[in-house]
């Protein structure tokens, strides 16, 4: 609610502000006017006939008493300045700051629901393998990836032998026979793959035994095969993969790659073009981010290799395929051995555990050819 006279101050501070361009006499009546027409209701009966100094001296005294009305009017509230560079700037940061640890939390309430989701489906996956053992000479029937239809598993092809020791392993040994089946049966669909692993798993091995083995079973025309990092293929531009035609492409890390990259790649794999297959590697969450947030792509990676669940006794039974697979022996004590290893390393880091075995190869070949032998027969002094 405004106070007595404030609209009348407004008015008359209004007026004098065009003194200096009016005659005294003229502005005069112009303010002696405001005055009375202010003061009008106030006075019962007209108020006898002024002289000009009267005039001015109530105007004087009218503008003083607002005047002094005004500067006891309470003042309103400081409105702060406008924040400085800085403090706008920090105040950005923080709202960005808040952002990312809301991602954060989001990404870990994610990560965490698909935790759980793996975990139920990985103990009903144990349960149907303990089942399936229990009947193994049942038909094993499976979802074929690319009809959708029921089909019954086969068995590994025997050129697939790079792949053999992936079988010994119950979790994953469904994934590997299905996929390399389908291709054969579906060769005009597209035969990139995408291996899953724990965070800090290394699962490039794997994907070279895919390559090899594609080669071996006539799926690519060569026996070329590049690796690259996903931060690598970012920055590479695709004319140094003309070279790899008709080969095989492994991308490390493969959640890291861009989309826009990981497009160009796909067109230029196309059989139209170097006709390559890409085979992604890399740790479960991040690919399962990437294909959520690019789903465009999804229908050029039909085949999903899971070998995150891997534990140390598949890597044991891993461990006994490969030696096996390249033709050596090895007794139990070297097994036993290798078995210690595996507390050094991270829960199914395939990269690892193999480059370990082949570690152990190696040394048995030095000993056998210094004493002149060819056996291939691992002993425990190898595995020092």
């Amino acid at each position: 609610m405004k106070k007595p006279f404030s609209n009348a101050y407004e008015s008359i501070k209004k007026l004098l502000k065009n003194i200096f361009g009016k005659k005294g006499e003229e502005v005069t009546e112009e303010i002696s006017s405001a005055t009375d027409q202010q003061t009008e209701e106030a006075a019962p009966e007209a108020a006898p006939e002024m002289s000009t100094d009267d005039r001015e001296k109530l105007v004087e005294e009218v503008l003083a008493s607002l005047e002094k009305e005004k500067k006891e009017e309470p003042k309103a509230p400081e409105v702060a300045p406008e924040s400085k560079p800085e403090t706008k700037k920090a105040a950005d940061k923080s709202k960005a700051s808040m952002t990312e640890e809301q991602k954060y939390e989001e990404e870990v309430r994610k990560r965490a629901e698909r935790a759980a989701k793996r975990e139920a489906e990985d103990k009903k996956k144990e349960a149907e393998e303990v089942m399936s053992s229990a009947n193994s000479n049942r038909v094993r029937w499976v979802t074929d990836p690319v009809t959708g239809e029921e089909i019954t598993l086969g068995k590994l092809p025997a050129e697939a032998t790079y792949l053999k020791k992936y079988t010994r392993i119950q979790t994953t040994s469904d994934d590997v026979i299905l996929s390399i089946n389908s291709i054969l049966k579906h060769p005009d669909m597209p035969k990139n793959i995408v291996i899953l692993g724990r965070n800090g798993f290394g699962t490039v091995k794997v994907g070279e035994d895919f390559a090899r083995s594609f080669y071996s079973l006539g799926l690519v025309s060569s026996d070329k095969i590049a690796k690259t990092k996903a931060k690598q293929l970012n920055k590479m531009g695709l004319e140094k993969l003309s070279a790899l035609k008709g080969g095989c492409l492994i991308v490390e890390n493969a959640g890291l790659v861009s989309f826009d990259k990981l497009v160009e790649v796909i067109k230029d794999s196309a059989p139209e073009n170097n006709n390559y297959v890409v085979i992604l590697t890399g740790e479960i969450d991040s690919l399962s981010n990437f294909f959520e947030e690019n789903d465009e792509i999804v229908d050029e990676f039909i085949y999903l290799i899971d070998i995150h669940k891997i534990k140390d006794r598949g890597m044991m039974h891993l461990a006994k395929g490969y030696v096996k697979e390249k033709g050596y022996t090895a007794e139990k004590p070297i097994f036993d051995r290798l078995k210690e290893s595996l507390k050094g390393m991270e829960e199914g880091n395939i990269d690892r555990f193999v480059a370990r075995i082949d570690e152990v190869m190696e040394k048995c070949d030095a000993r056998e050819a210094a004493a002149g032998s060819t056996s291939k027969q691992i002993e425990l002094e190898d595995t020092n």
